[in-house]
């Protein structure tokens, strides 16, 4: 074991065998709290200062949802995670009132549904006197928290009662028979102001949204159930300040894909998620290091002694050449030095060479990357293994022209109802194609010629440049020509 402090013995190699770099799932990663990279992002969720969290698939968003929940608890903090797994999406989705807009619909739905679960949490708590009118409430809503057997909870269904207008005796929260028709304002309302009255002296409850897409599939139903949740969501914050804090954690190309009123007003709230070189290293090199237990090396000394420090195609370093070949997420990298570490292991290697990099690729990399994709995009693009199969044979560069003419066709044969150039901002948006930028260094790219995909840079048109280039990624398997191009000097 190398000590904080000590140096790293020259000539020192690791046992690539012992080397565990986690589960890609982190609600089933034991260790995720062990190495977890506390990026900025993480901490402005923490702190509740942005309440959005938004990325791709594989960047993060449930490893900082599992790794809130405990730091939050260690803290004293009330946590109450929701996921499908709780809450009924398939119910809630469904919710219609009558004389109002859907969207407003949902937003009241959510906002009763996510009071109750703070009276509820309270109450479990002991937080609640006997002689709250929560308490009634409570005792009305309990059997909505009990798991049934297929493991739903059914507090959505009550939500729907209470929503649809039906006359109760609890509604003006004295129990007598009065008659009053529960309408989604008044009971928000009243159940703001008790909570306000009688909330427990500086205690926070957190309430921590995740898995969303589970139930996407780009309906409007399903763009309802999420815009009334973020509205939903924005006002409980704002109006409990800092006692109540939702956060939401949202595919990006799913927010990307809503438009509402007032969304401006949500900007200030949301964190996306981006990852940059050295923290992509870095992802990879604490994992190693808790593995190895040698914490007393930094991510250069790690890198360089899992890696062979011999070249890749075009004179490549390992560090770009993999990271070329990830759609910048976390998830991405791990899979991919996972698949190169269990080669280097099968043929005996001490350290992971070029040619262990490029079996991992060839033999699992490259075709996990396309069903990935597919994964990620089937339920709002049921195309989208056509697509990319679409584009099988041929060459890594291609002209607008050439791409647009193969787009033609393939709208054709799959008589859909797009235009070409629409097809061709959703392989931008995915990855699949990304643009060659030259000139000099912007704020966040260096000068010279470099390749932009939408993860780098989501303000570039694409339609403003003549070639695209498919990602390095999908390139073997589905069979793609890199063909290179000729530099011709002039004396």
């Amino acid at each position: 074991m190398i000590e904080d402090g000590e140096v790293q013995p020259e000539g020192f190699t690791y046992d690539l065998s012992k080397i565990d770099l986690g589960k890609d799932e982190a609600e089933q990663d034991q260790r995720l709290q062990e190495y977890f990279l506390k990026t900025s992002n993480y901490k402005n969720a923490l702190a509740g200062t942005k309440t959005i969290v938004i990325g791709r698939k594989g960047s993060g968003k449930s490893a900082i949802f599992a790794l809130m929940q405990v730091e939050l608890e260690e803290s004293g903090a009330l946590v109450i995670p929701i996921t499908p797994d709780q809450y009924s999406w398939s119910a809630l989705k469904d919710y219609e009132e009558k004389g109002i807009l859907p969207e407003q619909a949902h937003t009241n739905a959510w906002k009763l549904t996510l009071l109750s679960s703070v009276i509820w949490k309270l109450n479990e708590s002991n937080l609640v006197s006997e002689s709250s009118k929560l308490i009634k409430y409570y005792r009305y809503m309990k059997d909505a928290y009990v798991p049934t057997s297929d493991g739903f909870f059914n507090i959505v269904e009550k939500i729907k009662k209470i929503l649809s207008g039906v006359k109760t005796q609890w509604v003006s929260f004295d129990f007598e028979e009065t008659g009053t028709v529960a309408t989604p304002l008044k009971v928000t309302e009243e159940l703001k102001a008790l909570l306000h009255a009688e909330w427990p002296q500086e205690k926070q409850v957190r309430i921590l949204i995740d898995r969303l897409d589970d139930s996407w599939d780009a309906s409007a139903k399903s763009q309802n159930l999420i815009i009334g949740l973020l509205k939903a969501s924005n006002e409980l914050n704002a109006a409990f300040a800092g006692k109540i804090i939702v956060t939401v954690f949202l595919r990006s190309d799913i927010y990307d894909n809503l438009f509402f009123d007032d969304q401006d007003k949500l900007r200030q709230y949301e964190e996306t998620l981006y990852w940059n070189l050295d923290d992509l290293k870095a992802v990879v090199c604490e994992r190693v290091r808790v593995s190895l237990d040698i914490r007393g090396t930094n991510n250069d000394e790690v890198w360089e002694n899992l890696f062979s420090s011999r070249p890749y195609r075009s004179r490549a370093s390992a560090e770009k050449y993999i990271i070329d070949r990830t759609f910048k997420r976390p998830r991405d990298i791990i899979s991919f030095v996972r698949f190169a570490i269990e080669e280097a292991v099968r043929t005996g290697h001490s350290v992971i060479e070029p040619m262990d990099t490029r079996l991992a690729e060839e033999g699992k990399y490259s075709q996990s990357k396309y069903k990935d994709l597919i994964i990620e995009y089937q339920k709002q693009s049921p195309y989208t293994k056509n697509l990319l199969d679409s584009l099988s044979g041929s060459l890594h560069k291609l002209s607008q022209d050439a791409l647009m003419a193969r787009l033609e066709r393939f709208i054709e044969h799959e008589q859909l109802n797009e235009q070409p150039v629409q097809i061709l901002r959703q392989l931008f948006i995915w990855g699949v194609i990304g643009v060659k930028r030259q000139g000099r260094a912007g704020i966040k790219q260096r000068g010279g010629a470099h390749f932009v995909y939408y993860y780098d840079d989501p303000s570039v048109n694409p339609l403003a440049y003549n070639d695209y280039y498919i990602h390095p990624s999908l390139r073997h398997y589905l069979n793609i020509s890199e063909k290179r191009e000729r530099i011709t000097r002039t004396s």
